[in-house]
C-alpha cells in the first residue's frame, strides 16, 4: 500500500518527522518496506507564473515564456510546449537545477545549462510532469494549481513522501487512507477527521430504475447500487489525478478515477456501469455457467465456470465479481448514466477466481482479505458524493441494497484484568477506553469493563485477546514489562515418537545415508510408474533371468499386503483443488516415487555413494474426513559405494540393504524378524523380501529389494537401485529401550561346521528355525558363513555352510554331548528339507 503523506494530511495532521512515523508503524506491526521522496532533487525548481508569451523569432514552433518567480524576479525561457496561457503558474527550473530525461529509456538525471536555441539564450525551463518525476506525462507544461504561492521552491508546494506499507493479510483497514489514519493518529494521541458524506438526490428513486437480485448470497452477503444520470466524461480535478498517481493508479476519466478513489480512501472496491448497457435494467449476481464466455476490461476473452462469481444483467454476465468487470458495460467518453457497484464478495471465492484466471487486480486484493458487508453503502455514498462533484449529473433518491442476511458486528467486553492476564500489564480503564476510541472503536462504559464495538474497517477484531494486541500495539511492545514465571516450573515431556525418530535418523547417518526430504505432492502419472508395465500383477516382473517359482496363495497374499501397505497407487489419491501444475495435482500415496526420482537425478551427478534415507508421511483418503498420514521409513541407495582403499568401489547387494535393516531393527529393540521371499511388481524376484515380526497381529513392518529393470527403466535410471521401506506407524509403537542382558558364560562354547546343498527355494531362513528347533537348548548361535552356485553342485542347487555354536550354562559340553546333537539337527535336516550332507 503507497501512503502519500500529503494526501494522509487531510485526515490527520502528520507532523511527525518521517523517521518517527516508520519507527512506531514497523514497532505496531506494520512494516515500512520503501520511502519513496519527491521533491529532494528538486533545488532550484520554483513556482512561477507566465506573465507573457510570444513568439520565437526564429522558430514558428516555440514560444519564448516570460516567468516570474517572485520578488520582483523574471526570466525568459524557451518552450516548446503549446498548453501555457498568461496567468499560469508552472515549475520553473532554473540553471544548475536536476531533471529526469524525459527520452531516456531508464529514468536519469541530467543537470540542466544556459543554452542558446535558434538564437535566443534561454537559463531556464518551465517543466513538464515527467521531467520532476511526477507522472509520465510529457505532452506539456505541469500547470499548477492557482494558489500555489509564486517563488515558493516546488518542493514546499508539490514534494511529497509516500511509505510502501507491507501490509499483513489479517490487516485490511490499512489498504485505504482512512485507515491508516486512523492507525497513525492512535500512536501519535493525534485527531482523525473523515470526510462528511452529504449530496443532494433529486433523481427518482433508485430501485426504480433498477433490481438487485442475489442468487448465491453465500458468495455475495450484501450488494448495494446508485445511479447517477447525467454525467459528464472528462478529466479527473488535477488533485485527485495527483493523488491516485502517488498511489500508483494511472488516471483514465473522472467516473472512473471516483471509483479507484474511493477504493483507496476506504479500502472498498467499486466498479461502475454504463446504465444504458445494463441489460433489462437489472443486476443478478450469480454463479457462472460452465463455459460461460465474458470479454473483460483489459480485452482478454475468459472461459468461466461454475466456481467464478459473476455480476449478470438480464441477458449474460457483465463483470467478473470482485476482479473485473466486462468490457461491453464499461464508461466510455459516451456514457451519459452510470450505475456504481459497492458489494462484498466471499475472499475464498474471489482468491480461487483470480487465481484461475491468472488475474490478480487491486480489488480481488483487497476482496481477498475479507471486507465487512456494512462498508459497502458507506464507500458508495462517498463515491456518488465525489462524482457529483466531478462529473456532475442528477443522484437517484436513495440506493438499492441487496441485504439477505444480515450480520451485526460483534461486541466484545474487556476488563482491565483481562488486559493484565493477556498482556502481564496493568491499564486503567480510561486510557483502555481512550486507546480504543482512537482505533476507531465504539466504547461504552459498562461496570468493571467496556463494551466495545470495533470499526467496519476492522475485520480482525473479534474476541477480547485482538483488543488486548491493539492495546499492546499502541502502548508500544516495548512497555509491557518483563517478569520471570512464578511457581514451580512444569516437568519437561518428553515425546517418545520424536526420540524414536531421531534415533532412527541417528543410525542412518552412522551408516553412511543422507537425509532427503521431498513434496508430498505429486502426480498420478508419477505414481503410476511404480507399477512398471500397466496391469502387471504381483509376482510377475521383466527380470530377464531364470524364472521364479510360481507364486503361492501365501506369496500372492504376501505381495498384497506389501500393496497395499508400501505402494497403494492403485487406491484413488487425495486431489488439491487449485494444483500449481499436473506434477502437483495430488498427495502421494507411496514414498518409492519421490526416492526413485531423487535416485535418478543425484545418480546423473555420481555412480558411487548415492546412499538417500527420507522420513516422509503418505496420504490415503477415507470417506468424509481428513486423510490418513502414515510416517513411513525409505532408504533408497544406486548400485556402489566406496570400497575400503582409496578410488575403489564395492557393489552394493541384497545383503548390504538387509544389514541396514538388520541394525536399524536391533537399535529399536525388536523382536525376532522373518524375511520372506517376495514377488512384487515393484522388485526383482530373486532379490527382495518382506519383513514380517514373529508372533504380531500385523507382522508386516517392511520391504525391501533391488528395485525391478522396468520399473527404474520408467524412472530414466540405468544401473541397479535398491529400496528399504519401514512402516514407522506399526514400528514406533513397539520400539522399547529395555534389553535383556545375559551373564557371561562360564563354560566353553563348542563349534561346529555343517556344510548342505539344498534346493534354490528353500530359504536360508527355514534351515536356521530348523537347526534352532532340533538343537534346543544346546544351540546358542547359529552363522551363514558361505553361500555357493555352480559346478559341482547341481543346477537348481545351492551349497550353504554354517557354524553352530554349541553352549550350555551349567556344565561344559562333552564330545558325546554335542555329537549327538549335532547328528539330531542332520538327520532333520535330510527327513524335512531333503538336503544333501557335504562331507
Amino acid at each position: 500500500m503507497r501512503v502519500s503523506l500529503r494526501w494522509l494530511r487531510s485526515y490527520t495532521p502528520v507532523h511527525h518527522p518521517v523517521e518517527e512515523i516508520i519507527h512506531r508503524l514497523t514497532m505496531a506491526g506494520t512494516e515500512v518496506a520503501d520511502v519513496h521522496r519527491f521533491g529532494d532533487d528538486w533545488s532550484n525548481i520554483y513556482v512561477g507564473q507566465v506573465t507573457r508569451l510570444e513568439r520565437h523569432p526564429n522558430a514558428d514552433r516555440l514560444l519564448l515564456a516570460t516567468v516570474d518567480y517572485g520578488e520582483g524576479r523574471t526570466i525568459t525561457v524557451v518552450t516548446g510546449a503549446q498548453n501555457l496561457k498568461v496567468g499560469d503558474r508552472v515549475p520553473l527550473a532554473l540553471a544548475g537545477a536536476r531533471l529526469l530525461d524525459p527520452h531516456a529509456p531508464e529514468p536519469r538525471l541530467r543537470e540542466l545549462k544556459p543554452a542558446t536555441i535558434r538564437g535566443v539564450i534561454s537559463e531556464g525551463m518551465v517543466c513538464s510532469a515527467r521531467e520532476l518525476g511526477l507522472g509520465e506525462d510529457h505532452s506539456g507544461i505541469l500547470i499548477l494549481d492557482p494558489e500555489a504561492r509564486i517563488g515558493a521552491p516546488l518542493a514546499e508546494e508539490l514534494g511529497d513522501i509516500i511509505l510502501d506499507l507491507d501490509v499483513t493479510p489479517n490487516r485490511s483497514d490499512l489498504l485505504a487512507m482512512v485507515g491508516v489514519a486512523r492507525e497513525i493518529a492512535a500512536l501519535f494521541a493525534d485527531p482523525v477527521t473523515v470526510p462528511m458524506i452529504d449530496y443532494r438526490a433529486d433523481g427518482p428513486p433508485a430501485d426504480s430504475l433498477v433490481s438487485v437480485r442475489i442468487v448465491d448470497p453465500d458468495l455475495c452477503p450484501r450488494y448495494t447500487a446508485a445511479i447517477v444520470q447525467g454525467v459528464t466524461i472528462a478529466q479527473s480535478p488535477k488533485w485527485m489525478r495527483e493523488r491516485l498517481t502517488a498511489a500508483g493508479i494511472r488516471p483514465i476519466n473522472n467516473v472512473v478515477d471516483v471509483t479507484n478513489y474511493v477504493m483507496l480512501e476506504w479500502g472498498q472496491p467499486l466498479h461502475a456501469f454504463d446504465y444504458d448497457r445494463i441489460r433489462g435494467r437489472q443486476i443478478v449476481v450469480r454463479r457462472a455457467g460452465d463455459g460461460e464466455m465474458l470479454t473483460l476490461l483489459d480485452g482478454s476473452v475468459r472461459r468461466l465456470t461454475s466456481e467464478n462469481l459473476v455480476i449478470a444483467d438480464a441477458e449474460g454476465a457483465v463483470a467478473v465479481a470482485g476482479v473485473m468487470g466486462g468490457a461491453d458495460s464499461e464508461v466510455t467518453s459516451t456514457t451519459v448514466n452510470v450505475l456504481i457497484e459497492s458489494a462484498c464478495f466471499n475472499p475464498v471465492s474471489v482468491r480461487r477466481t483470480a487465481r484461475s484466471l491468472k488475474l490478480r487486480t487491486d480489488a480481488s486484493y483487497r476482496f481477498e482479505r475479507g471486507l465487512r458487508p456494512e462498508l459497502a453503502p458507506l464507500a458508495l455514498r462517498r463515491a456518488v458524493q465525489l462524482l457529483l462533484d466531478v462529473a456532475g449529473g442528477t443522484a437517484a433518491s436513495g440506493i438499492v441494497d441487496a441485504y439477505p442476511r444480515p450480520v451485526e458486528l460483534p461486541e466484545i467486553f474487556l476488563t482491565p484484568g483481562e488486559v493484565q492476564r493477556v498482556l502481564g500489564l496493568e491499564v486503567p480503564l480510561p486510557t483502555m477506553s481512550d486507546i480504543l476510541e482512537r482505533l476507531g472503536c465504539r466504547v461504552v462504559k459498562e461496570g468493571d469493563g467496556l463494551r466495545v464495538i470495533p470499526p467496519i474497517q476492522r475485520t480482525d477484531l473479534t474476541i477480547a485477546a485482538d483488543l488486548c494486541e491493539e492495546i499492546a500495539r499502541v502502548l508500544g511492545y516495548d512497555t509491557i514489562p518483563s517478569t520471570l514465571p512464578i511457581g514451580r516450573q512444569p516437568e519437561p515431556t518428553i515425546n517418545e515418537e520424536w526420540r524414536w525418530l531421531d534415533t532412527i535418523r541417528g543410525v542412518m547417518v552412522e551408516l553412511g545415508l543422507t537425509e532427503i526430504v521431498t513434496y508430498a505432492l505429486t502426480s498420478r502419472e508419477r505414481l503410476g510408474r511404480l507399477m512398471g508395465r500397466e496391469g502387471r500383477l504381483a509376482g510377475a516382473s521383466s527380470f530377464m533371468g531364470p524364472a521364479p517359482a510360481l507364486p503361492t496363495d501365501a506369496s500372492v497374499d504376501l505381495a498384497r499386503a506389501v500393496t497395499e501397505r508400501f505402494t497403494p497407487v492403485d487406491v484413488e489419491p487425495v486431489e488439491l483443488v487449485n494444483p500449481l501444475s499436473a506434477d502437483t495435482e495430488c498427495l502421494r500415496t507411496s514414498t518409492f516415487g519421490s526416492m526413485l526420482e531423487t535416485l535418478q537425478r543425484n545418480l546423473r551427478l555420481a555412480e558411487c555413494d548415492v546412499l538417500l534415507f527420507e522420513i516422509g508421511r503418505i496420504y490415503l483418503p477415507r470417506e468424509h474426513t481428513l486423510p490418513e498420514e502414515r510416517r513411513m521409513l525409505t532408504v533408497g541407495t544406486g548400485a556402489y559405494r566406496s570400497g575400503w582403499n582409496w578410488g575403489e568401489r564395492t557393489a552394493i547387494d541384497f545383503f548390504w540393504l538387509k544389514g541396514i535393516a538388520e541394525t536399524l531393527f536391533d537399535r529399536l529393540g525388536l523382536g525376532r524378524r522373518i524375511y520372506r521371499q517376495l514377488q512384487h511388481p515393484l522388485f526383482h524376484p530373486a532379490r527382495s523380501a518382506a519383513v514380517l515380526l514373529d508372533q504380531r497381529p500385523e507382522p508386516l513392518i517392511a520391504v525391501l529389494g533391488e528395485v525391478d529393470p522396468e520399473v527404474r527403466a520408467a524412472f530414466d535410471i540405468d544401473q541397479p537401485v535398491f529400496l528399504l521401506g519401514v512402516d514407522l506407524e506399526v514400528v514406533l509403537p513397539l520400539a522399547t529401550r529395555q534389553r535383556s542382558i545375559q551373564p557371561i558364560p562360564r563354560f566353553p562354547p563348542v563349534i561346529q561346521d555343517l556344510a548342505i546343498i539344498v534346493g534354490a527355494s528353500v530359504t536360508a531362513d527355514q534351515i536356521a528355525e530348523l537347526i534352532r528347533r532340533v538343537g534346543a537348548p544346546l544351540v546358542m548361535a547359529i552363522e551363514l558363513f558361505d553361500v555357493y552356485q555352480g559346478p559341482p553342485i547341481p543346477a537348481g542347487k545351492v551349497s550353504l555352510a554354517y557354524h553352530i555354536t554349541y553352549q550350555a550354562p551349567d556344565r561344559t559340553l562333552t564330545d558325546a554331548e554335542v555329537a549327538e546333537v549335532h547328528h539330531r539337527i542332520e538327520q532333520a535336516l535330510v527327513g524335512e528339507l531333503g538336503v544333501e550332507l557335504r562331507r
